[in-house]
C-alpha cells in the first residue's frame, strides 16, 4: 500500500456515530481524532503507524499513542508490524443490538413472517436520519443476510424506512427530508421533496408503505411501522422479494395486511415485555 496516495480528509465524514461528536461548537478534538483513526482502519483495513499518520496528517508519535490506547482496550490488535480493528467492536455491536427492546421482542415474529411469506423479512431502526437493518430472516433465498444487517440506508428509498419516516413527529420528519439529498438509487427512487411528503402522508393514513424498485431494481417490498408503548415509532418491519412474485396488487391486497398483523403482535409484546 502506497501511503503517499492515501491522504483522506475525515473532516466531513457523515458516519452517524461520528456525527454526534462533530455537532455544533462542542467538538472534542481528542474524541474526533480517535473516531477518525477508527474510521481510517475501517476504510483501509490493516495499517502501519506511518500510513495512519499520513492519512490523518498527524505525527507518527501521536498516531502511535492513539493506536496504543485502542490496543490496550482490545479495540485494535497488532499483526506483524501493522494494526487492524479488534473483535471488541463486534462485541460492542452485539451488546448494542441486544439492548434494543424491538430487536429482543421482534425476533420470533420476524422469523415467522419470513416463513409465512417465503420471502425476506427485515427490521429497521432510525438514528440521525438514517435507517439501519438490525435483524433479518430469509426463507430459502440465496441472499447474504450478514452483508445487509448493520448497514445504513437512506429512509426515503425503502419500505421500512418510509414507514418510519412517515410516522416521526412532523418537525423531525421535515428536518430529515430537508437535510437529505434524496439520492436516486434507481430510476424509481423518489427524489422530489414534495412528492415524498405526499407519499409519506398517504403511508401514515393507510398504515403501510410500498417500495416498487426504489432501492433495488426488480425488488418489491411492503413495510409498516412499529410503535412503542408511548405511541412513538420505534422501528419498521418489511417483507421484500422479487417483483415477479410480489406484484403490486399482491403487495397492497394480501402482503400488507399480513405485515401489519405481525407488527400488531410485536407492538403487543413490546408493550408487555
Amino acid at each position: 500500500m502506497d501511503s503517499r496516495n492515501m491522504s483522506v480528509s475525515f473532516q466531513n465524514i457523515e458516519y452517524p456515530g461520528l456525527h454526534l461528536v462533530c455537532m455544533g461548537n462542542r467538538r472534542i478534538k481528542s474524541a474526533e481524532r480517535l473516531f477518525s483513526i477508527i474510521e481510517a482502519f475501517r476504510e483501509y483495513g490493516r495499517l502501519g503507524v506511518t500510513e495512519l499518520s499520513d492519512i490523518l496528517n498527524i505525527s507518527k508519535a501521536n498516531a502511535h499513542h492513539y493506536v496504543s490506547t485502542l490496543r490496550d482496550y482490545d479495540y485494535v490488535v497488532k499483526k506483524n508490524d501493522k494494526y487492524e480493528l479488534g473483535l471488541e467492536f463486534f462485541a460492542v455491536a452485539v451488546d448494542t443490538r441486544e439492548q434494543s427492546p424491538v430487536y429482543r421482542v421482534a425476533k420470533e415474529d420476524l422469523a415467522r413472517l419470513a416463513d409465512e411469506t417465503g420471502e425476506t423479512a427485515w427490521c429497521m431502526v432510525e438514528q440521525n436520519g438514517m435507517g439501519m437493518f438490525i435483524d433479518g430472516y430469509i426463507a430459502g433465498r440465496s441472499i447474504d443476510r450478514e452483508s445487509i444487517i448493520g448497514t445504513w440506508k437512506p429512509l426515503h428509498a425503502n419500505s421500512a424506512g418510509k414507514a418510519i419516516l412517515a410516522n416521526l413527529p412532523a418537525d423531525r420528519r421535515n428536518t430529515i427530508i430537508d437535510r437529505s439529498e434524496l439520492e436516486p438509487l434507481t430510476e424509481n427512487t423518489i427524489t422530489e421533496r414534495n412528492k415524498l411528503r405526499q407519499e409519506l402522508k398517504e403511508i401514515q393514513e393507510r398504515g403501510f408503505s410500498t417500495n416498487f424498485g426504489e432501492d433495488l431494481s426488480g425488488i418489491h417490498a411492503v413495510g409498516t411501522p412499529i410503535f412503542d408503548q408511548n405511541s412513538e415509532v420505534a422501528a419498521g418491519i418489511s417483507v421484500a422479494g422479487s417483483a415477479t412474485r410480489l406484484t403490486k396488487e399482491y403487495c397492497k391486497n394480501e402482503l400488507a395486511p399480513l405485515v401489519r398483523s405481525v407488527a400488531d403482535d410485536i407492538e403487543f409484546n413490546l408493550a408487555y415485555r
